[in-house]
């Protein structure tokens, strides 16, 4: 298999036709179709329906698509890494970090980026989803983690990173901390804490449930001090690392479960840094 292969194949996927794929790919479309024979016969079977206008994936194809644009992304990121790396040039990568997204799941991605480019400088920012949207669009920022709840305009591309849910966190010796998990229920008496950085987690039980909750201003790790003092619990992603003396209790009924967006402007070019950074995102399976 060859990697020209992949690419037109992939390319296919995103277009599904055959004319419009090879004028990308900068090959004649008999070319296009040879190669695209030969990988169908390395999978033995056909990839590609086609009837007259009609260009569709086969059950083959959706299957090993997603490995196929894995292996392509990992090949494009060595590219970038080895190029960058060769002109020595100075980088920034600018992440945005949507409300209660920490920067804990992208570590390992961030660590491969500043291996190969020692000389990059890493900057986030937190804000709501409209701020860094906008950041975004003014070419501030490179790319953001969002929820999947939040309304994104088309220009962005977006890709699913990972799941997350919330946990209840809890003061030390809190009589609710010897629980396994914690519902709505046992919340009735409590007082919520929450912000605009907390994730959203409060505000959408607070529309199914009566809840006490506690307007606070500031990002997480003043409302980590503010329960820490007694003065209430936090809802919270359980993705975030939560410092002991506190306690963290999973929280499973209402399911309060979000989708980790990984959004970018389509059609940007990106510096080497972000381009590797997306596209190691993109080939990793984040647990």
């Amino acid at each position: 298999m060859e990697l020209s292969q992949v690419r037109y194949f992939v390319t296919l996927c995103r277009t599904l036709n055959f004319t419009r794929a090879a004028a990308q790919c900068q090959v004649t479309q008999p070319a296009f179709t040879r190669a695209i024979q030969r990988l169908e016969d390395e999978f033995g079977g056909a990839l590609i329906f086609r009837e007259r206008s009609l260009t569709q994936l086969t059950e083959l194809g959706r299957a090993v698509r997603p490995h196929l644009e894995a292996m392509l992304d990992a090949a494009d990121a060595a590219r970038s890494t080895a190029d960058a790396k060769a002109g020595r040039r100075a980088e920034v990568l600018k992440i945005g970090l949507g409300p209660g997204i920490g920067a804990g799941e992208i570590g390992g991605v961030i660590h491969e980026v500043t291996r190969a480019l020692p000389e990059v400088t890493i900057h986030f920012e937190e804000a709501g989803p409209a701020a860094l949207i906008e950041s975004m669009l003014t070419d501030k920022l490179d790319c953001a983690l969002l929820p999947d709840f939040c309304d994104l305009p088309e220009r962005l591309n977006r890709w699913t990173l990972y799941r997350d849910n919330a946990v209840a966190v809890l003061p030390p010796g809190h009589r609710l901390a010897g629980r396994n998990a914690l519902t709505a229920g046992d919340l009735a008496d409590e007082t919520i804490l929450h912000s605009e950085y907390c994730g959203g987690f409060a505000t959408r039980l607070a529309a199914t449930c009566p809840l006490r909750l506690q307007r606070c201003h500031g990002a997480t790790a003043q409302m980590l001090d503010l329960v820490a003092a007694g003065i209430g619990i936090a809802l919270l992603s359980d993705r975030l690392r939560i410092p002991p003396p506190l306690a963290a209790r999973p929280f499973t009924d209402p399911d309060l479960s979000r989708a980790i967006l990984l959004a970018v402007v389509a059609g940007r070019p990106l510096n080497p840094a972000a381009g590797n950074f997306l596209k190691l995102c993109r080939a990793r399976r984040f647990a």
